[in-house]
Order: C-alpha cells, then structure tokens, then sequence
C-alpha cells in the first residue's frame, strides 16, 4: 500500500471541499449568467450543485460571494504560513501572498467581468471583499514590518494587481495575475515613478 507524503498536495478531504466549493460558484455563476442576479435564490443554487443550504453558507456568505467565487475569509492558514515564513523582501513575498489569494479558475474571468457589467451587487460585493482582504494583508504585514510600511508595501502590490485587471495581461495571456506578473507590474511602477 502507498503512502502519500503529506507534503504532496491537499489531502482527500480539502480536495473534497475544493471540488463543493467549485459546485456551487458554478451553479451561481450558470444561474446569475442564465437569469440575473436577482432572479436567483441561495436554493437554486443549492438545487443545481446538489447541496443543502447549511453546506452552501459553510462555502458563502451570499449568492453575490458564490457567483464571484469568493472565498468568506480572504488568507487561508496556508497562505498566511507561507508569507509569514517568507525569505524574500517583503514586497515580494506579498506578491505572492496576493497572487494566492486571488487564484483560481481562468476560464471564469470573462464570464464573470460579462456579469459584473450589468449587476451593481456584484460590483459591491467584490468592493466590499476587497477592502476586507486587503485589510486583512496589512495586518499580515505588520507582523513582519513597521504600519506604515506595511500599508505603503500592501498599496504598491494591490496597485500592480488593479493594473493587471485594467490590462488583463499575464505571463500566460489573460486571466489572473502570477506573483512573477505582480513583481514585474510593481517593478515597472517604481521605474516610471523614479523617471520625472
């Protein structure tokens, strides 16, 4: 019998909760795309994932959330490890603390900028998300640097990550932002700040 390193992936069980997780943004996404937004219930997308209402809100705290895929809290334990345990500069190291919470599926990104154009509670919610999460990676920050470093080091990488939304370029074309697409955004950044 194989025994599988611990270290090789996530386990059976976080492989099943990826895959409920992945169930139930598609069947909002499907549902918001096919009807509206509003014409949507939290049943309907329980009915289509085939899940109950409880395990829909251990995933989501709304039917906006699940249609945009957004997770309720922002850094996972892993990824706050990670960048707490980091050897790079800290401006790099929150690149790619950024570039992981904001992975996920490619294919869903057109789809749902497609959405976002016509249903202001998903621009709202992805607002309110997003100050939530960069909230919550100043605090991770200041536990390796001085507030304001922290706030100035946070700006210049979520800065890098709103360009690289406006363009929609990446190493692999368009689609999500790579912690090497955030350093190079960030280095190009700096460069044009330092030409006057």
């Amino acid at each position: 019998m194989e025994v599988l390193d611990e270290g090789a992936g996530p386990s059976l069980r976080e492989r099943k909760k990826q895959r409920t997780r992945r169930a139930i943004h598609d069947a909002a996404l499907a549902l918001a795309l096919e009807r509206g937004l509003a014409q949507v219930t939290v049943g309907d997308i329980c009915a289509a994932a085939g899940i109950s209402e409880r395990t829909f809100f251990n995933y989501f705290p709304s039917k906006a959330a699940a249609t945009l895929g957004i997770p309720d809290r922002p850094l996972s334990e892993e990824l706050r490890e990670r960048f707490l345990e980091g050897r790079g500069t800290l401006v790099e190291d929150l690149c790619a603390l950024v570039a992981g919470i904001v992975s996920g599926p490619e294919g869903d990104i057109p789809r749902i900028k497609k959405l976002m154009g016509f249903e202001p509670d998903l621009l709202a919610a992805m607002h309110q998300w997003s100050s939530g999460a960069r909230n919550a990676v100043i605090g991770l920050a200041e536990q390796r640097t001085s507030p304001d470093q922290a706030r100035l080091a946070v700006a210049l990488v979520f800065a890098a990550l709103m360009l690289h939304a406006d363009t929609g370029y990446s190493r692999g074309g368009p689609g999500r932002a790579t912690a090497e697409d955030l350093r190079e955004t960030v280095a190009l950044l700096c460069a044009a700040g330092s030409h006057g």
